[in-house]
């Protein structure tokens, strides 16, 4: 098979033919009430910035360049070139990070800086990639987008609710391009799915299913060794801790931040981005959801406030729930697939490879299909070439901000579910999350006190 192609076995008999026809006339009247991303911008004020032209090179600069932010350092740096990028300056909390990745663009000791602000004074930038801890998401990414840069903002989209609408709102008051960084949303199966729904090859969505699982087998996941030289002489911990709690130095809860709810959410923020943003992208019509349940446990890992194992179900407005599971204590997850009332579609991560089989009353209509491509899947190069390309071309990047605050709503809504012990409703006009019988419930924020389940 072409390591790029897109199969079906010849057509059939005439009975099949006239059915498949009638199928497709349907599809594409249905098509007319799909989800539409407007481009950013689009009447809008002009932000301040530079206007990039297609062959003008790119200036980039890093804020947070920890293991995650450096990952984004020496893949952009890889491919450099190609993406005709330059990168200017980085930014850090802690003085060892910075020299590494002062040292890893080998720009000079005036491009490394403590304070994202004083980066974001300087008007040669043109973009930046965050990668903080989660507490300071979303307002290093307003900051950059009201100084008229465009932003790679590291999944997940914010800490809290709230803070991912702020996001939106300047967002599309700046007209700025901004992406958020799962980079399965990159992945060429995840948009053939979505190229096969939109055309109604699977008819109504009826429910999809994913999971990230792994295991780890000290029963220990996320937690980092302490870093002896770290101290507050060279990390600032007051500025890191940001809006979450003020508390004495802990380099414990620095270095192992992802096992505390003040600076994330666990799973659902840490692991659950990964499958909820694609699996939304690959149904072409993402939606915000009408009601989020979540349930949690902590059985194996006790060194931890987060837990160790998650399952949520969230329902869309078009009747389409979706099922999605993590874990690190056990890596048997569920199979990454989406259910239509025609046929069903299956993903395969270890080829990059997608399938369309149609359900047994809808064979004579529907024929099998199949994609694979021979990219490696989850590349995080891919999408950032993707979100390179958008700020040259103005387009709409694969993670934008209108997949990114419905998979964040339902990630949200699902820790609020788990940790209040409710089922939950959103109501998409004003914002507001409710319970079943109507009530307001006040989003998780900084120093939320959550009572104990009963």
């Amino acid at each position: 098979m072409n390591p790029n192609s897109e199969t079906s076995p010849a057509a059939g008999e005439t009975r099949r033919t006239f059915i498949r026809k009638a199928a497709t006339a349907a599809a594409v009247v249905s098509a007319t009430n799909l989800f539409k991303t407007p481009v950013y911008g689009q009447n809008q004020a002009p932000s301040t910035g530079r206007v990039i032209g297609a062959n003008d090179r790119i200036v980039v600069a890093y804020v947070g360049v920890g293991s995650q932010g450096m990952a984004h350092v020496r893949s952009q740096k890889a491919h450099a070139a190609e993406n005709n990028i330059t990168q200017a300056a980085v930014c850090d909390l802690y003085k060892k990070h910075l020299d590494n990745a002062r040292a890893a663009i080998e720009c000079k000791d005036a491009d490394a800086y403590s304070d994202h602000r004083k980066l974001l004074e300087r008007k040669d930038i043109d973009a930046i990639t965050i990668a903080t801890v989660d507490v300071w998401h979303a307002q290093v990414a307003i900051d950059a987008l009201e100084a008229g840069k465009h932003v790679y903002g590291e999944k997940p989209l914010a800490r809290y609710l709230n803070e991912g609408f702020q996001m939106q709102d300047v967002i599309k008051k700046t007209g700025k391009v901004f992406q958020v960084g799962s980079q399965y949303c990159a992945d060429p199966m995840i948009h053939k799915a979505a190229e096969w729904i939109r055309a109604g090859k699977i008819g109504e969505l009826v429910w999809a299913q994913g999971s990230y699982c792994r295991n780890n087998p000290k029963n220990s996941e996320w937690t980092y060794p302490v870093d002896a030289d770290a101290n507050e002489g060279n990390l600032d911990w007051k500025r890191w801790l940001g809006k979450s709690p003020q508390i004495p130095w802990d380099p414990n809860r620095y270095f192992s931040w992802h096992k505390y709810y003040d600076y994330n959410s666990g799973i659902l923020g840490n692991l659950l981005p990964h499958r909820f943003l694609p699996l939304m992208l690959a149904t072409g019509n993402p939606q915000f959801p009408r009601r989020v349940v979540c349930t949690g446990t902590k059985k194996v890992s006790t060194d931890r406030e987060i837990n160790d194992t998650t399952h949520l179900l969230a329902e869309f407005p078009s009747g389409l729930t979706m099922c999605a599971a993590g874990s690190t204590v056990n890596e048997q997850g569920l199979p990454d697939l989406i259910r239509g009332h025609k046929g069903t579609i299956s993903f395969s991560a270890s080829q990059n490879k997608v399938e369309l089989n149609p359900e047994r009353p809808f064979t004579e209509e529907l024929d099998h299909l199949d994609f694979s491509d021979s990219a490696k899947v989850g590349d995080i190069s891919r999408l950032e070439k993707n979100w390179f390309d958008c700020i040259r071309s103005g387009e709409v990047p694969y993670a934008n901000i209108e997949l990114a605050i419905r998979a964040h709503t339902v990630l949200c809504m699902a820790e609020m579910s788990e940790r209040l012990g409710l089922a939950l409703f959103f109501d998409e006009k004003t914002r507001t999350v409710h319970t079943a019988g109507g009530k307001e419930v006040p989003a998780l924020t900084y120093g939320s006190v959550i009572p104990p389940l009963a």
